[in-house]
């Protein structure tokens, strides 16, 4: 680019726009270049790169003005030019409107010359940087994703990090109270071993008096005596009298060992099996000579239960994530779990003796408390949500379980509560039905929420005998915003649309986005007609002002569709049927309006139905025909014809192909009968040249629907295989709906079929977004002028400009031109005078039958 300025600011400093050197390098380059006038801002000269890039003809560019193209204010410019020179750009960046109305963004460099006659004018090169800007914003889109998975991450390791400790910190806890009572029974077995050894001498005088049981062996373990304890649950003493120990208590493992203290043992007593603390001491006479071995057995079996139950409950209570609140009868606290206080905030010395009144967040009337004591006291139980408040004053959701502890009186002796914070649960469910009912975009009520209130409103209104209206809005143009500006852009428009619809509406109104650029609104209480027009004007008024997104400014509409209950149905489906209706019936009055339902509409509706209906039946009723008119060149020696599809059934009699058409594309019916057509004609083309001896080509209408669903390439060589047809007589007709969708496929397909050697024409050029570029980029042979240029020659003075023009540019670019609807003599006359190369119309034949073609042609050709 600096290359390019360099060599256009020499030009401009030593020779001028006159010399023919620096003229070519001018004309030639393949950089955009405009000269400006910079006091009126009018385009003084433009290279054949400007005129390619703008889409305009050099003519037009020359009576333009810059600020036409610029889409910027000039506040806008100002700013931009300010920051150019800021940032040390030597280039601004402005919005540039091409012929076809994209918006393009380009940066511009330009410098001031002076020209031959000593005026001031400002060169200027401008460079497409769109796509340049769009990278930018999807490189900053990845980077925001990227950088919030990372925070997302970081937080998910910080919470395993937290729940890891507090699991560790549990642990420890329940380990160290382990130790202490562990501890403490060592304790207390040392106290008893020195109890019993200083009471030794004495022990045969207690012996009945103890409830523990107690056995006296010798040193070989047979029994010499036993308390009356060991004789009420074992055997009678005098049964066990030098017997084994090991024989009467079932166990030589646990008893035979060694001396030992409180060793726990289980042994079979009365048939069941019962858990002991055994201690088994020596006896020593004066002389410190063992006589032999005590064994006291004390039953541990209900206290080990006792204990097993406490420890599992004191488990249960300190580590369950529910809180847990014990009260007594008069409901004052006694004792609070940990979950408690990391639920509530409150320590347990804070709240003992206090009544759970203290959380008691208002939310909750008298009737409530009366109603759950009332259930407590008759059920001893009682479960449901309620809102607690926390110590530091804010409000949360609670599942809460009350449970009654009676006595033996069944009095309540005590309250047990269970609770569990159920914020995250409810967040959640709020989260889903928002998700459920709330377009995700724009906040707006989705399809399903506004069905489900439409149906709420009717019946309210059919209870009432009110009024209610619907309107159904679609935007006008966003789908080009989508595809020049980006979806993101598109999301942006789409959520101020949103918001400018709710500014429009009441509160008791419901706004709602049924999908893409579609939004209705459900207005009830609605009296009279002019009540809806004043909101229908409103909201135009406001679709229709400029959007400013990010930058860009965009222009959009609204087709609006309105109908009412009961005026125009009684149930959801029908009058949203007609708002829909209406709706169309506003985009064919040309958008930015809106339209009331009608009974006309409905029945426009439903013959369209009964077309679609017979439509789908036609070809195998064998309804469809194909017609044939005669084309003729400019010197008689060659004739054509074009086939023509018609249709007749027998209770909508003929249908003009300018309302089964469409239909047919709409429906995906045209890929079937668009196929029937070729092979009809080809094979009927086939026929009259091996007839007649003489050239003949045959052009057929292929769609575009055709194009995008089909490989009409491959469909068209195998008829012209299967039908016998040289490739050469035919040509394939397409219209300029086909080369504006730009798709690199279907250029393949036009590619492939002209080097079959089928001819390509664009039918009615002119009538749509005609384009120069057309002709250039795709393998066009021929295109024809529409009637609508014809019709009034040659006595209209603008009609005879252009078809000059046409067929002027059509010569230079080696394209034949085919005139249609020719009707009078005159007219052929005046494009045989400009060297037109075919005509068709009424002039040389109605559209024919195939038999009627036949005679006709053989007359001609004679």
């Amino acid at each position: 680019m600096n290359i390019i300025l360099g060599i256009a600011l020499l030009f401009f400093c030593r020779c001028g726009l006159a010399l023919d050197l620096p003229e070519q390098v001018f004309r030639n380059n393949s950089a955009v270049m405009l000269i400006i006038n910079p006091d009126t801002g009018g385009i003084v000269a433009a290279n054949d790169a400007a005129v390619h890039f703008y889409g305009y003809a050099e003519s037009d560019l020359l009576l333009m003005r810059i600020q036409e193209i610029n889409q910027l204010t000039a506040k806008q410019v100002a700013t931009e030019r300010e920051t150019a020179v800021a940032e040390g750009r030597n280039y601004f960046i402005f919005r540039h409107q091409l012929a076809d109305q994209s918006i393009r963004t380009v940066s511009v460099y330009s410098v001031p010359f002076r020209d031959l006659s000593g005026e001031t004018q400002l060169f200027s090169i401008i460079h497409d940087i769109s796509e340049q800007r769009a990278l930018q914003q999807s490189l900053w889109h990845y980077q925001a994703n990227l950088e919030q998975q990372v925070v997302l991450q970081t937080q998910e390791i910080k919470v395993a990090n937290q729940t890891q400790t507090m699991l560790l910190s549990v642990v420890i806890g329940i380990l160290c109270g382990a130790t202490v009572i562990l501890g403490l029974f060592l304790i207390r077995l040392r106290r008893a071993k020195k109890r019993s050894e200083s009471q030794g001498a004495r022990l045969r005088s207690i012996f009945n008096a103890i409830e523990d049981y107690l056995i006296f062996t010798n040193e070989q373990g047979e029994i010499l005596s036993a308390n009356t304890r060991v004789n009420d649950d074992f055997v009678p003493t005098e049964n066990m009298i030098n017997e084994s120990i090991g024989t009467v208590l079932t166990n030589p493992g646990c008893l035979s060992e060694p001396a030992y203290v409180n060793k726990e043992c289980q042994l079979h007593v009365q048939g069941q099996l019962r858990s002991f603390n055994v201690t088994k001491n020596e006896v020593l006479d004066g002389k410190e000579q063992r006589l032999g071995f005590i064994y006291v057995l004390h039953d541990i079996t209900v206290r080990l239960t006792n204990e097993r139950e406490q420890r599992l409950a004191s488990t249960v209570f300190s580590t369950t994530s529910e809180g847990v609140l014990v009260s007594d009868k008069q409901n004052k606290i006694q004792m609070v779990n940990r979950a408690f206080t990391q639920i509530t905030g409150y320590s347990q010395n804070e709240v003992l003796g206090e009544s759970p009144a203290l959380f008691n967040s208002g939310r909750h009337g008298t009737a409530f408390f009366s109603q759950l004591y009332s259930d407590l006291h008759e059920h001893g139980h009682w479960e449901g949500e309620i809102w607690n408040r926390r110590k530091a004053g804010d409000v949360y959701p609670c599942w809460l379980q009350v449970s009654a502890v009676f006595d033996e009186k069944q009095n309540i002796e005590m309250y047990v509560a269970l609770f569990n914070d159920i914020t995250s649960r409810k967040n959640h469910e709020q989260m889903m039905w928002q998700q459920a009912n709330f377009d995700t975009l724009t906040g707006l009520a989705n399809r399903l929420h506004f069905h489900e209130q439409f149906d709420h409103t009717l019946e309210r209104a059919k209870k009432q005998s009110s009024r209610l209206a619907i309107c159904f809005i679609d935007l006008d143009r966003f789908k080009a915003v989508n595809d020049t500006l980006g979806h993101h852009i598109g999301d942006l428009l789409l959520i101020e649309a949103a918001q400018r619809l709710k500014d429009c509406t009441r509160s008791s109104d419901i706004v709602a986005r049924l999908g893409g650029d579609e939004f209705a609104l459900l207005l009830p209480d609605i009296d009279t007609i002019s009540d809806i027009e004043k909101i229908a004007n409103k909201v135009l008024q406001q679709l229709s002002s400029p959007f400013e997104l990010e930058g860009h400014e965009t222009f959009v509409s609204g087709s609006i569709g309105v109908t009412f209950f009961p005026d125009d149905g009684c149930d959801r489906k029908a009058l949203l049927r007609n708002a829909d209706s209406a709706m169309y019936k506003a985009k064919e009055h040309g958008r930015n309006c809106y339209q009331f339902y009608t009974s006309a509409m409905h029945d426009h509706a439903q013959a369209r139905r009964q077309l679609e209906g017979a439509l789908h039946k036609a070809l195998s009723n064998q309804e469809l025909t194909v017609v044939y008119q005669p084309i003729i060149s400019l010197d008689g020696k060659q004739i054509g014809c074009e086939a023509l599809l018609r249709w007749h059934n027998e209770t909508l009699g003929e249908v003009p192909p300018g309302r089964f058409i469409p239909i047919c594309e709409e429906l995906g019916l045209i890929i079937t009968i668009g196929e029937w057509v070729l092979y009809q004609a080809c094979s009927q083309a086939k026929a009259w040249c091996n007839r007649f001896q003489h050239p003949l080509f045959i052009t057929v209408n292929v769609s575009s629907i055709q194009f995008q669903r089909a490989d009409m390439a491959k469909v068209i060589a195998r008829v012209l295989r299967e039908t016998g047809l040289d490739s050469r007589c035919l040509t394939v007709e397409i219209t300029e709906t086909v080369l504006a969708d730009n798709a690199q496929n279907i250029l393949q397909q036009l590619l492939a079929l002209r080097e079959m050697g089928v001819e390509l024409a664009i039918d009615d050029f002119g009538t749509g977004y005609s384009s120069l570029s057309y002709l250039k980029r795709f393998p066009l042979s021929k295109l024809k002028i529409d009637r609508a240029f014809i019709r009034d020659l040659p006595d209209d003075q603008e009609d005879r400009a252009l078809v000059k023009a046409i067929i002027s540019m059509a010569g230079n670019l080696n394209l034949k031109v085919v005139a249609e609807g020719v009707e009078t003599q005159s007219q052929l006359e005046f494009l045989q005078t400009l060297q037109c190369d075919y005509s068709q119309g009424y002039l040389h034949s109605k559209p024919l039958s195939a038999s009627a073609f036949q005679e006709w042609f053989a007359t001609t050709v004679k």
